[in-house]
């Protein structure tokens, strides 16, 4: 951004000149919204009768049934987010940017809603808090990797534990509020349960890392803690081949604190009583209560922990591994989501029930007996009772609304992304740039904003100058023009200018039993035939007048009527009902594949395989193990990795290049089969360019590290940083930043802004490429031609049958 001014060439005097565009700039005009679709955070009361929420940078209270919704802050420019009630219902606890940086603050609610800070001078994003049980302290973790302590009255900070391999975002409070417990990982990189105690100002670690330990939480009693972990080694296999991996593996686990605590699953044991002449009809005999010992929840119970032997005090909750999560803690049992469900699990009684289906997240109030769930958009507050309908306690969100003014708004977001930069990025120095001072330069350039777009655009103007890949801009709230798919045949027209109408020059060939590679004109009982003259489409005449596809509007996925005959008449033309896709990108791409295949195949003769992998992701693999499964009989395979899009980190697709025949099994009259069944021992070349990008950079240097073969093509894009997630924007826009980067195994910074530079450079000259030529495949056959002329493969074969009548002599 800038200003014109006029250079005086006789003075060299400069002089601005002033522009003026009239506008009425509609989209910087304050406008009433409702904000329910702007909801990030939540928290329910003590008693369950209201909620509070986060919605587009306000906090709201909404009641669980009759009353008014309240606007607890009303600051337009400002992002108050994180809401947590106090469990003696006093407090809200919120996080505010009114500084410039983000600050803890209390709303007194019997003050009537008064702001009480409680930290000044910030300058690093904190996760959301958790409130102990008597309402006396915050527990927390930031991205300077602290967990944190801070006391209500004195406002003093306590850091208690810092974060190893990855943050600390699991953390809750005994019912005592003297322990904090908490997961981090160990120098396996493994998760496991900590606690500290506030008494003795130290952290202990209670479970060791054989195993994944996450998400604990004390028990209502306080005599145990309960947390989830990965330690059902669940073996699936493979449908290709002989492979497996260990999945489902979570499980509700409980510790118990101390070596007097009752066990948690009793074995009952039904005995017939004894009658006496005292006993009351239905009393239970002292014998009979010792058998079935009940775990009796107390008010604010002192918590004991006894670390000796306490590995041996683990037990697994009788349910079916699988994915927990939101583990919490309610009298006599849990509570937790798997699958979108809701459930409880009784621990006397063993018992497992659904509450509620379709949830995306919860709160449970501090007695527990209310639970404010999320189903997609819509919450409702309900008992923790079974079977309850979707739609249960909905509550009515229709005055969660705001008067939004964009200018002061897209102030506050600017803010926010760089903070959010500042505080995620994955080295602290942000490549030695100046960051504050990026602040400034481009800080400037907001109040002239007139459409959230052009924020959008300073803001890939402010992350460029980072020189860093996976730097990601999404859209934020603006109105935008409803998309109308246009329907497509999957062809390729030709215009006769004879006849006046368009031939059918070419078909692509689909794969018609997937959806995304689906051929119109291919389908069953359609015989369209290339050379055919297209007659009519949709019920219209169509001539070199018209653009075909003029008719096709609004068609994707309906059934529509096309007319083709061998000549340009409608005499003896034929009719047949298709139904129009809505991309092609998908056809052309099995298109090319399959001419760069006959290339190969006709180059060498048949005894080179060709595959080529799209990304990382899960197109790509598909790719990689289908093309595998395929060509593993080749003398030797071609993966081209060039326009590669990235995705996963390509392990798992590089050990599968990586295996090697171990040995053969023969079976009689049978030929020879290999173990493992997909490998493959032969040369192997890589075609890279400069469109293949993360994952796609990675791949290609897995593959060279591996010594698999050599690199043919152009110098990779070079984008190794990754993404694993950080903060939304207030108005439902996100700025993807880069969490983590590459380093070799020799402790360099590598790949990133660099590539992955190739064996033997190949430029796929564009004027070769368009006379169907395809430099880089055809020196990648030349040499894998001449590596098999050098080396020629070795082809199994069965030896003789054994002779072993003569292995044991006979004694005379």
């Amino acid at each position: 951004g800038g200003h014109l001014y006029r250079l005086d060439l006789n003075t060299g005097e400069t002089k601005r000149v002033p522009v003026n565009i009239n506008y009425d700039s509609p989209y910087v005009m304050p406008h009433i919204k409702n904000v329910k679709e702007n909801i990030a955070s939540f928290d329910i009361s003590p008693s369950g009768k209201r909620a509070v929420f986060e919605a587009r940078g306000d906090i709201y209270t909404v009641p669980a049934k009759d009353g008014i919704t309240y606007n607890l802050t009303d600051t337009q420019g400002i992002r108050e987010m994180y809401p947590a009630w106090s469990p003696d219902g006093r407090y809200i606890s919120i996080y505010s940017d009114v500084t410039g940086e983000y600050e803890i603050y209390l709303i007194d609610r019997t003050r009537q809603n008064a702001i009480i800070p409680l930290t000044e001078n910030s300058q690093i994003w904190r996760y959301p808090p958790a409130w102990s049980p008597d309402s006396s302290k915050l527990l927390f973790s930031d991205k300077n990797q602290n967990l944190q302590l801070l006391d209500i009255k004195s406002k003093k900070i306590t850091t208690i534990d810092k974060a190893r391999r990855f943050d600390i975002t699991d953390y809750d409070w005994s019912p005592d509020s003297k322990w904090a417990v908490y997961s981090k990982d160990g120098e396996n990189a493994q998760d496991a349960v900590w606690v500290y105690s506030l008494e003795q100002n130290k952290s202990f670690q209670l479970t060791d890392d054989i195993y994944i330990d996450f998400a604990p939480i004390f028990s209502a009693c306080g005599k145990y803690i309960f947390f989830l972990s990965d330690r059902e080694f669940n073996l699936s296999f493979s449908s290709f081949e002989f492979d497996y991996i260990y999945q489902n593996s979570t499980n509700i686990h409980a510790v118990a604190l101390t070596k007097d605590a009752p066990p948690l699953f009793k074995d009952k044991n039904d005995v017939e009583d004894i009658p006496t002449s005292n006993a009351k009809k239905g009393s239970k005999s002292k014998k009979d209560a010792k058998t079935a010992p009940k775990v009796k929840d107390e008010k604010s119970p002192a918590v004991k922990i006894e670390l000796d032997g306490i590995h041996g005090r683990v037990v697994s909750f009788p349910l079916k591994a699988g994915n927990y999560s939101q583990l919490a803690a309610v009298k006599g049992g849990v509570l937790y989501v798997k699958d979108n469900e809701l459930r409880m699990f009784k621990i006397e009684d063993k018992k497992d029930a659904l509450i509620i289906k379709g949830i995306t997240g919860g709160a449970l109030s501090v007695d527990g007996k209310k639970i404010l769930y999320r189903a997609q958009q819509k919450f409702g507050i309900i008992d923790p009772k079974p079977d309850q309908k979707p739609g249960a306690g909905a509550l009515n969100l229709s005055d969660l609304t705001m008067k939004i003014d964009p200018l002061k708004e897209w102030r506050q977001i600017f803010e926010d992304v760089w903070r959010i930069y500042r505080d995620w990025f994955y080295v602290k120095n942000l490549h030695g740039v100046d960051w504050k001072k990026m602040k400034d330069k481009y800080g400037q350039l907001v109040p002239y904003l007139s459409h959230r777009a052009d924020l959008d655009f300073i803001f890939g103007e402010l992350v460029g100058e980072l020189n860093a890949g996976h730097c990601y801009i999404n859209w934020g709230d603006f109105p935008r023009v409803k998309r109308i798919e246009g329907g497509l045949l999957g062809v390729e027209l030709q215009a006769d200018e004879k006849s006046n109408r368009y031939i059918i020059a070419k078909i692509y060939r689909g794969e018609n039993w997937n959806e995304r590679t689906r051929s119109p004109l291919t389908e069953q009982g359609i015989d369209v035939k290339e050379g055919d003259y297209l007659i009519s489409l949709n019920g219209r005449d169509v001539t070199m007048r018209d653009n075909p596809y003029r008719f096709m509007e609004n068609t994707a996925g309906k059934k529509i009527p096309i007319v083709v005959n061998q000549k340009p008449t409608k005499e003896g033309a034929r009719e047949y009902w298709i139904k129009p896709i809505k991309s092609e990108l998908n056809l052309f791409y099995l298109d090319w594949v399959k001419s760069r295949r006959e290339m190969v195949d006709k180059l060498s003769g048949g005894r080179i395989g060709y595959i080529h992998v799209p990304n990382t992701a899960v197109e790509g693999n598909r790719e990689l193990f289908k093309g595998f499964y395929a060509f593993k009989n080749k003398d030797a395979l071609i993966i081209d990795d060039r326009y590669n899009g990235g995705g996963f980190v390509p392990e798992v697709m590089t050990e599968l290049l990586t295996r090697r025949i171990l040995n053969y099994w023969g079976r009689a009259g049978l030929l020879p089969s290999q173990t493992p069944g997909a490998a493959h021992d032969g040369p192997k070349v890589m075609l890279i360019n400069y469109y293949a990008g993360s994952g796609g950079d990675i791949f290609p240097y897995y593959f060279k590290k591996n010594k698999l073969g050599i690199l043919i093509g152009t110098r990779t894009w070079g984008g190794t940083v990754g993404l694993s997630g950080n903060p939304s924007l207030v108005d439902g826009g996100y700025t993807g930043v880069p969490t983590f980067g590459f380093i070799d195994t020799d402790g360099n910074w590598a790949v990133e802004g660099i590539g992955v530079a190739p064996d033997i450079e190949v430029i796929d000259r564009p004027e070769l490429v368009a006379k169907g030529k395809d430099p880089s495949l055809e020196k990648a056959v030349e040499v894998l031609l001449d590596e098999l002329k050098k080396n020629p493969p070795k082809k199994a074969t069965k030896p003789e049958e054994p002779n072993r009548s003569k292995w044991i002599k006979k004694k005379k």
